[in-house]
């Protein structure tokens, strides 16, 4: 018996799924406190045509996300939860095999290694831009390399379904990158920045 489910053989039915649950982690995206980053994550069992779980970046439970700690961007960093990482933990087992679509940001290498990990098999995301000195696409370009390598299938995130989204990719780029001030400490393969004068 063929599974009614399957985007198999049926790539117009997996676009129209793809840009519901993109516009859904987009959705999610904005209950996330957090000023400079509003990030969302959902897990979806394509097979059995249910979503998992899903979540936005924010501080642990009963951890108060007060404003000045969300606008402490190195106290933030240290305290928050990737939206990916909060959806893996409501999904738990049942993460395996499931589609995880991620709107925000690129996926970073962290959250990479707990997808591939838990065993989701692909991933719909933002694709990190190359050529940048951005720590997140930095960062984001690893996730990618390293998804790939375990057989984790990255599709991107297109322009078109962003516009449908009513985001705006400029701007989102322009944003402030938290890490700007302290790129030099990040070595992505380049050489340092001369700080001789």
């Amino acid at each position: 018996m063929i599974n009614p489910n399957t985007f198999e053989g049926r790539p117009e039915k997996q676009a129209r799924w793809d840009a519901r649950y993109i516009g859904l982690a987009h959705h999610i995206a904005q209950w996330s406190k957090d000023p400079r980053a509003k990030v969302g994550a959902v897990l979806v069992n394509q097979g059995q045509a249910r979503i998992v779980a899903t979540g936005f970046n924010g501080f642990p439970s009963n951890v108060e996300d007060s404003a000045e700690r969300l606008e402490n961007k190195a106290r933030k960093l240290q305290m928050i939860l990737h939206a990916e990482q909060n959806a893996l933990l409501h999904a738990g087992h049942d993460a395996r095999g499931c589609d995880a679509y991620v709107v925000g940001k690129p996926v970073c290498n962290v959250c990479a290694t707990l997808l591939i990990q838990s065993g989701v098999r692909r991933v719909v995301a933002a694709a990190p831009r190359e050529g940048t000195s951005s720590y997140w696409d930095g960062v984001g370009l690893l996730a990618i390399e390293m998804l790939r390598e375990a057989g984790v299938e990255f599709t991107a995130i297109t322009e078109a379904q962003m516009q449908v989204l009513g985001l705006d990719t400029l701007e989102a780029r322009r944003s402030l990158d938290p890490f700007a001030a302290h790129q030099h400490e990040f070595d992505f393969g380049s050489p340092a920045p001369d700080k001789s004068g």
